[in-house]
């Protein structure tokens, strides 16, 4: 959520204590009944993703570009994450995307854009919520960042390693401790529309530069494959193998950067 500024965060906590319980319980049901065993957050919800849906990852050059989901004549959709941007917002977008996926099924338009910013519809705000509460534990949260080992560090030093921890953006750490009574208004206003530099923190505190780096992968996975090695008949595999040919379309050299 890069082009969030601290303006607009008086409408979006108004609008998250509306769906909290919601979302909360959403959030408590795919832990119990979907998220594959043994995997941890991030890793766990790729692979969902991969084993039920089409998961394909490629670089745009566009910074206020997420993903997209895109719809296909199965129950299957493709599901495609920006890799130009951070890994940090690669792991909010993936989860984002996740909410759409498993709980707001009726893509009723064959593209589903996802943007970076405050949305003000209802069920994108409610993913954008699902991927905080799902990427950062409130009680994880609470614990590392109020723990013995981090008191000598200050507000900001804690932040920074509290996105290490969880991989997750900068605003979005900062939103969940507000929410969670461990930031006072003041220091959330001050911090929030701060231009970090992220190498140069992660640099300072002795953190792997990972999660803020760029990963540029491209990666269609077996999206063809399943459609050769699964054929409908021969009119919907043709669709689908259109709809193949249009996602690989927006790729190419031409497209960087437009979409």
């Amino acid at each position: 959520m890069p082009e969030l500024a601290f303006k607009d965060l008086s409408l979006l906590f108004e609008e998250n204590k509306k769906i909290k319980p919601e979302v909360n319980q959403l959030v408590k049901k795919y832990l119990k009944d979907l998220h594959p065993r043994g995997w941890d957050i991030i890793d766990g919800v790729r692979e969902y993703i991969k084993n039920n849906h089409f998961l394909i990852e490629a670089p745009i050059n566009d910074p206020s570009f997420g993903g997209f989901i895109r719809s296909t004549n199965t129950e299957k959709f493709i599901c495609y994450i920006n890799t130009n941007q951070r890994r940090l917002y690669q792991n909010f977008s993936l989860l984002h995307e996740l909410f759409h996926l498993i709980y707001f099924r009726k893509i009723t338009e064959s593209l589903h854009i996802v943007n970076v910013g405050l949305d003000s519809d209802s069920d994108e705000r409610k993913a954008d919520y699902f991927a905080s509460l799902l990427l950062i534990d409130e009680h994880e949260l609470i614990s590392f960042y109020t723990g013995n080992e981090n008191q000598d560090k200050d507000i900001f030093q804690r932040i920074i390693l509290a996105m290490a921890r969880f991989s997750a953006p900068y605003k979005a750490v900062l939103i969940r401790l507000f929410e969670l009574d461990l930031i006072e208004i003041e220091k959330l206003e001050e911090l929030f529309d701060k231009k970090v530099d992220l190498e140069k923190e992660f640099q300072a505190l002795g953190l792997d530069p990972y999660v803020v780096e760029r990963s540029d992968v491209v990666n269609f996975g077996n999206l063809e494959k399943l459609m050769d090695s699964n054929p409908l008949p021969n009119l919907a595999q043709g669709v689908n193998k259109q709809v193949f040919s249009q996602v690989m379309s927006y790729f190419s050299p031409e497209k960087d950067g437009d979409l």
